[in-house]
C-alpha cells in the first residue's frame, strides 16, 4: 500500500532512467561458496575484540555491511507479496584515502542494523537491503534501502487480480464496473507484487536503477487510448480533472506486466552478471497535468 502520491518537480526534459552511484560488484572470481566464506570472515572481525588494521575502501565498505545485513537479515524461499521499501541512514567521519577502519564499519554495520529492525513492520519479513554510500561535508554517508515483503500466508487475491480495471494511484481501488472494491491498493500496487521477485533470497552486489515513465517508449504500443501516452510503463497527460482520476481497463494492465511491457524494462536494464530481485512501482504526478508510474529495479548477486 502507498500512502502518498510523489509530486515531481522536474522537467520532463530531464527525466532519465539513472543508475545508483556506487554499483558495488562482488569481489573478482569469487564462487558463492566463496562469497559466503568473506562474508563470515568480515562478521568475525566485527565481533572480534583485537581488531586487525585492516581498512577498508568505500566500495569495499558498501560491500561487507551490505552483504552482512543481508546474510543476517533475509532468509531464502520464502513466497512474498506487498513489499514496501524503506530508507535509513548513518554517518562516520570521512577516511579520505586511507580507508575506513573495522570499527567505523563496527560503527555503521550496528546503526543500521538497529534502524532496520527497530523500522521493520509488524508481519513483515525483510527482503532484500540495498547499501550505498555518498559524501556529505567532512562525512560518509551510509544509507540502507530495506525492502519488507509479506509472507504468502494467505496471498491477497488483489494482488493476483487485473481481471477489472484500477485507478492508477491514490489508493482508491478499482473502478468501471468494480468501482470501491480494494480501497487502499491501485493499479501500482497490484503491478508491483504480480512484477516482483516473490521467492526471498540472501543477496549481495545489490544496486537499484530508477526509471520514469518519459524513458520507456513503445513504438509498437497497442492501444489508443485518451491522455494514455505510448509508454512501458504507465504515464497519461491531459486535464487535470481528467488525468487524476484516471481509470486502467485491464487490457492494458495486462500489457504493462507483458513482455512488451514492464519486463522488458527490467530485462533493458538490467546490471550484467546479476538477477532481478524486486521493484518498487509508485505512482507519481507532476506539474498538475501529468501521472504516471515511477520504478525502481533492484538486482544482484544471490549469495546461495
Amino acid at each position: 500500500m502507498k500512502n502518498l502520491i510523489l509530486i515531481a518537480i522536474i522537467s520532463l526534459s530531464i527525466l532519465s532512467a539513472c543508475k545508483k552511484e556506487n554499483q558495488i560488484t562482488a569481489p573478482a572470481g569469487e564462487n558463492k561458496q566463496n562469497l559466503e566464506q568473506l562474508i563470515l570472515n568480515f562478521e568475525q572481525k566485527l565481533n572480534s575484540g583485537q581488531k586487525d588494521g585492516t581498512t577498508y575502501a568505500t566500495d569495499s565498505a558498501v560491500w561487507y555491511v551490505e552483504a552482512l545485513l543481508n546474510y543476517s537479515f533475509c532468509e531464502a524461499g520464502h513466497q512474498c507479496h506487498n513489499i514496501v521499501v524503506d530508507t535509513l541512514w548513518t554517518s562516520v567521519n570521512d577516511p579520505g584515502t586511507n580507508g575506513f577502519t573495522i570499527e567505523q564499519l563496527e560503527t555503521v554495520f550496528d546503526a543500521l542494523e538497529n534502524d532496520i529492525t527497530e523500522n521493520q513492520p509488524e508481519n513483515k519479513i525483510v527482503f532484500a537491503i540495498d547499501v550505498y554510500a555518498y559524501q556529505s561535508g567532512n562525512l560518509t554517508v551510509f544509507e540502507a534501502r530495506t525492502a519488507y515483503a509479506t509472507l504468502n500466508e494467505p496471498a491477497f487475491k488483489a494482488t493476483a487480480d487485473t481481471t477489472g480495471a484500477w485507478f492508477w494511484g491514490g489508493d482508491d481501488g478499482m473502478c468501471g464496473p468494480d468501482y470501491g472494491k480494494y480501497i487502499g491498493m491501485d493499479a501500482s500496487d497490484v503491478l508491483e507484487n504480480r512484477i516482483s521477485n516473490t521467492t526471498s533470497d540472501i543477496w549481495s552486489s545489490l544496486e537499484t536503477i530508477s526509471v520514469w515513465p518519459t524513458t520507456c517508449g513503445d513504438p509498437n504500443f497497442p492501444f489508443e487510448i485518451t491522455y494514455l501516452q505510448p509508454t512501458r510503463l504507465f504515464y497519461a497527460t491531459g486535464p487535470y480533472y481528467a488525468v487524476l482520476d484516471f481509470c486502467i481497463p485491464p487490457n492494458v494492465m495486462d500489457y504493462y506486466l507483458s513482455s512488451s511491457g514492464i519486463p522488458y524494462v527490467i530485462d533493458d536494464v538490467k546490471p550484467s552478471g546479476k538477477s532481478f530481485a524486486y521493484c518498487s512501482i509508485d505512482p507519481i504526478q507532476w506539474d498538475n497535468l501529468d501521472v504516471g508510474h515511477y520504478a525502481g529495479f533492484t538486482y544482484g548477486i544471490p549469495v546461495h
